[in-house]
């Protein structure tokens, strides 16, 4: 379980942060603005890779500081224009606006992995976190934590509209950018997506249940962070922001069918209600779940059969075409089928199956999988690579997420065919 500490650690500095931010977001009603800063901060990483630097570098970061505090003026300034304007209207505005102008500097971008930079943007690298990454997280948040400590009392004011403040838009300039300089920390390692649940969730279940600004931030801190170790839990081989997110649409939903109970005229009727509406909607997906699927829905109909006519490889369930794969010795059929595989643990499989055989295009299949999002697969494709590169391996760790940079595609790319003498993978 030493694997989990670094994650939890970040989750923990991440739920503090988010978790008192959230109260000010519902309380101001811009509900957006975390994923407006967070799109913002993005971008000006996105820019560094325009300009070929990576994403996790010290450019990357200054730059995206520089565009949150682009976008936490305007969000500040934007108050000028609330009677003719909502503030969430021009939030969502710089939303898409950043995420379009985000994916046009990729496109734009001389790197053949600006795709998968992107989507670590959007979904963050949270479970395999770094002790630096997580130094930066922690020292940005406690800064920002410190200042919010000092000057709670005037952000409640404005927050809450419990009593006149002098120099409002100041104030908010000062609100905003701190809230813009932890995300731009926090965005590095979780990721624009999960920065949302974060931030509302807790904040929305925390409301449902108690009053007052103390208990509703203790709800909303204890909340995230049983959902966080939780999530970070079962994610050992799967998309942590995904499975974080998922848990927190069920403690909602638990909550949201306690508050409509406990405040009904007849909770022992509202109770059966939500039962019901639960059986109904479970029935339903389970009908259209036993429909019948047509044999080449999810395929072109001029598309090829994956492999040879009753190899097995070609069937619909993925363990099938997994134990084909572990028998099948026509290398053309296993090349065919790595080809058109969505399973990545089947292609892992054809993967090691091929260089088996001596073919070289089973450690292109395997330098692919160091690019995935799931851990487990990263590290498998990594070992066995490792196993026949030996001294000439290139430096790339799995733990640190997916091989970005290419270096095993590139190494796979120099070899003419399977190195000798070591054919026989585990």
């Amino acid at each position: 379980m030493s694997w989990m500490i670094l994650p939890i650690a970040a989750c923990i500095v991440i739920v503090l942060t988010l978790g008192w931010f959230g109260l000010h977001v519902l309380e101001r009603g811009v509900i957006f603005v975390d994923l407006a800063l967070a799109q913002v901060a993005a971008l000006g990483t996105t820019y560094a890779v325009f300009l070929g630097h990576e994403p996790d570098s010290s450019t990357a970061f200054a730059l995206a500081l520089t565009f949150t505090f682009i976008g936490a003026a305007a969000f500040s300034a934007a108050r000028i224009y609330e009677e003719q304007v909502p503030q969430e209207a021009i939030i969502g505005i710089a939303y898409a606006v950043s995420a379009a102008a985000g994916m046009l500097m990729i496109h734009f971008a001389d790197d053949a992995h600006g795709g998968e930079k992107l989507e670590h943007l959007l979904v963050g690298n949270l479970v395999w976190v770094q002790p630096a990454e997580l130094a930066v997280l922690a020292g940005a948040c406690a800064a920002v934590g410190l200042l919010h400590l000092v000057v709670r009392k005037k952000f409640l004011a404005i927050s809450y509209r419990t009593e006149g403040v002098p120099n409002v838009a100041l104030w908010d300039l000062l609100f905003y950018g701190s809230f813009g300089v932890a995300l731009t920390a926090i965005v590095s390692v979780s990721g624009v997506l999960l920065v949302f649940s974060y931030l509302v969730i807790p904040a929305v279940i925390a409301r449902l249940l108690v009053r007052g600004v103390l208990p509703r931030l203790l709800v909303a801190w204890a909340t995230g962070l049983v959902v966080s170790v939780a999530g970070v839990a079962v994610s050992y081989t799967h998309p942590t922001g995904p499975v974080i997110v998922a848990f927190f649409g069920i403690v909602l939903l638990v909550v949201l069918v306690y508050w409509a109970v406990r405040h009904a005229q007849a909770p022992h009727k509202a109770l059966l209600q939500a039962a019901g509406a639960v059986a109904l909607v479970a029935g339903t997906l389970g009908a259209f779940g036993a429909l019948p699927v047509a044999a080449h829905a999810h395929h072109d109909h001029d598309e090829e059969p994956a492999v040879v006519t009753g190899s097995g490889l070609g069937s619909p369930d993925s363990g099938a075409r997994d134990a084909a794969a572990r028998v099948t010795t026509d290398a053309e059929a296993l090349a065919g089928a790595l080809a058109k595989e969505s399973d990545e643990s089947v292609r892992l499989t054809l993967a090691v199956a091929l260089v088996r055989r001596g073919d070289r295009r089973g450690l292109d299949g395997l330098a692919d999988l160091t690019t995935s999002e799931t851990p487990f697969l990263r590290m498998e494709a990594d070992s066995r690579l490792r196993t026949l590169a030996g001294g000439d391996a290139p430096p790339y760790d799995p733990l640190s997420g997916p091989d970005v940079r290419g270096a095993w595609k590139a190494w796979a790319g120099q070899q003419r065919g399977v190195p000798p003498g070591l054919v026989e993978l585990p």
